[in-house]
This record gives C-alpha cells, sequence and structure tokens, in this order.
C-alpha cells in the first residue's frame, strides 16, 4: 500500500508503481497456496494500482470498485477484520477522489466499523473527526 501511495504523492511514479506491482505480484504467488490469508491483500493492492488511472480511465475506476468490494468482503469473510478497516478507508478515499459522495460516506462509515470491532479506538476519533 505504501508503494501505491508514493506512486500517488510523489513525482516518481514508474518507481513506485512498479514496486507495488512487485509486492502484488508476490501476494498473488502466496495467495496460491493460502487463499484465505492472502487474496484478499491481492484484491486491495490491484484496486490500489487501478485507482491510479480512475480519473482517466472507465475500465480502471470499475476494476478498483470491483477489487475494492472484494477485497472488503473478503478480508471480513477471513476474519481479518484490520484489512477489512484498512480497504474500507482506502476505498472512501478513491471515491473522495472520483467525486462520489454517496460511496464515500458508505465506505468512511464501513471503515469506521471495522476499525471499531477490530479496537483501534483512536483511528475511530480520527475518522470521526475529520469525517463528522
Amino acid at each position: 500500500l505504501s508503494s501505491y501511495a508514493l506512486a500517488r504523492t510523489t513525482t516518481s511514479f514508474k518507481k513506485w508503481r512498479k514496486r507495488g506491482r512487485k509486492i502484488t505480484k508476490k501476494f498473488a504467488n502466496w495467495a496460491k497456496h493460502c487463499p484465505s490469508n492472502n487474496t484478499h491483500i491481492v484484491l486491495l493492492l490491484r484496486a490500489e494500482d487501478a485507482s491510479l488511472f480512475a480519473t482517466k480511465s472507465k475500465k480502471k475506476r470499475e476494476i478498483a470498485e470491483q477489487a475494492f468490494n472484494a477485497a472488503i468482503l473478503g478480508a471480513n469473510n477471513s476474519g481479518f477484520v484490520n484489512v477489512a478497516a484498512i480497504a474500507s478507508e482506502r476505498a472512501a478515499d478513491f471515491y473522495n477522489n472520483i467525486g462520489q459522495d454517496d460511496q464515500f460516506s458508505k465506505c468512511i462509515a464501513q471503515a469506521y466499523q471495522f476499525y471499531f470491532k477490530w479496537g483501534a479506538y483512536g483511528k475511530c476519533e480520527c475518522i470521526a473527526k475529520k469525517h463528522p
């Protein structure tokens, strides 16, 4: 996730995207052997990759939406509430960036709920202050 964040915010887009894609491939290989522990991470990383181009490509936007939704569902179903929380927050940021306010509100509320369930009360407080 940090590689994609750096691709989004630094002048070294290609370098950081390449690193993010390399890490995604590693997780995809691990997911073949242990899907319940890794598939949701692969989906989250693919969503982040597609989201880099979401404002320029309808297809990338759709791929990102589907991957974020699948990552959240998969993480939650596999018992990884922490990953579901992070994926929900990243999806909220994605929807905010493309101007889909209803989806943003839904995802940020979902992130809050997952963080609360996980016991990350400080993070819940930050979300509540930032998005009252």
